[in-house]
């Protein structure tokens, strides 16, 4: 989906913006950067883009007005008019220090950068990138001197493999408020985590092949808990293990996802098939998910909401089994009379 092998930087500036809170202010670079070499271009291009992961993409948004929303409008000009980068850019950096005031947001160089030779979907685009460098790591320099002796210094830098905050918009419908993608080191559930993706960017999640790849897969596993295990008279965890295996095999092998398809291809049974398009109807009421019958399927996206649904059946005597693949043929339940229990039997070969 994105194909960032002959990307170049066009435009790079650099200015620091401190906390508001602490009265730290902002320094503006007074031109842009020129990168002096092709190995400087190839360690900023590494340090800017390699943690990106592109599972999950946002749009600009704005209760009122989309072009109320300042990154929106301010990248806009830049897509628009590339003379204006720099002046587009100081916006932006005054933006971010108006949102910098929580205690905790660290001081940090701005990284205002205008990326040429994208492909986002198969399009040809251009991109920028807004990145915060906010923690240093200290390296050991060591110097070869005259007489076969070394020098030893501490120098403190940038770590290139570690980007504190990054996002990428890409220009790519940019009356629906652009595609983008974003990068925060500071994990969910912290105060100061909330300025960067809320604040400064004001982002929605951008209701895309990968949004509804997540999703569908997400309901698909609550239809089971809320329908069938409600309706079934016996239903155990194998039963809801094969179902979700089932579910993600059918995304897996499919390019595109069709309701009439899947319904019976997974789910089969008649009553099933009828009370899931009910329930699908009242999920995407409910989740504010447009109404869809079919989509293009997001294998990235898959990717990641499949690590969620683990593959293993915790019991009450402390043991676990777990199941790879969807070798669930090799595992029969049963219930012991004498015993009082029940009991699983797993058939195998030989011992790895």
């Amino acid at each position: 989906m994105i194909d960032l092998s002959k990307v170049q930087i066009q435009d790079i500036v650099i200015h620091k913006v401190g906390n508001k809170v602490k009265d730290e202010g902002v320094v503006i670079s007074k031109d842009v950067y020129e990168v002096p070499n092709d190995d400087i271009h190839q360690v900023l291009l590494k340090y800017f883009l390699n943690s990106f992961k592109f599972e999950t993409f946002y749009k600009f948004s704005h209760e009122a007005d989309l072009n109320l929303n300042e990154v929106y409008t301010y990248t806009n000009k830049i897509f628009n008019d590339r003379s204006s980068f720099h002046e587009q850019s100081v916006h932006l950096l005054r933006h971010l220090y108006e949102q910098s005031t929580h205690p905790q947001i660290k001081p940090g160089e701005l990284y205002i950068v205008h990326f040429g030779n994208i492909l986002y979907k198969d399009f040809p685009v251009n991109a920028l990138g807004i990145f915060k460098s906010e923690n240093k790591d200290v390296y050991l320099r060591v110097d070869e001197m005259e007489g076969s002796l070394f020098d030893v210094q501490s120098e403190q830098g940038i770590n290139i493999k570690k980007l504190d905050k990054g996002c990428l918009i890409f220009n790519f419908k940019a009356n629906e408020g652009f595609a983008v993608s974003i990068v925060d080191s500071v994990k969910k559930g912290n105060e100061e985590a909330a300025y960067w993706k809320d604040d400064f960017l004001r982002v929605n999640l951008l209701e895309d092949e990968h949004f509804l790849t997540d999703q569908y897969v997400r309901m698909c596993s609550n239809f089971y808990d809320d329908v069938i295990v409600a309706t079934s008279e016996q239903t155990d965890k194998k039963d809801k293990l094969m179902f979700i295996n089932q579910t993600i095999q059918y995304f897996a092998q499919h390019d595109e996802y069709v309701e009439e398809e899947f319904t019976e291809k997974v789910l089969q049974a008649p009553e099933h098939i009828q009370i899931f398009k009910t329930y699908k109807e009242t999920y995407e009421e409910m989740n504010e998910l447009p109404t869809v019958s079919q989509f293009p399927i997001s294998h990235a996206a898959l990717k990641k909401v499949k690590r969620e649904f683990k593959n293993d059946i915790r019991l009450d005597t402390d043991i676990e089994i777990k199941v790879k693949n969807d070798n669930f043929d090799y595992l029969e339940k049963g219930y012991d009379e004498e015993k009082k229990m029940h009991y699983y039997k797993v058939y195998y070969n030989h011992e790895a």
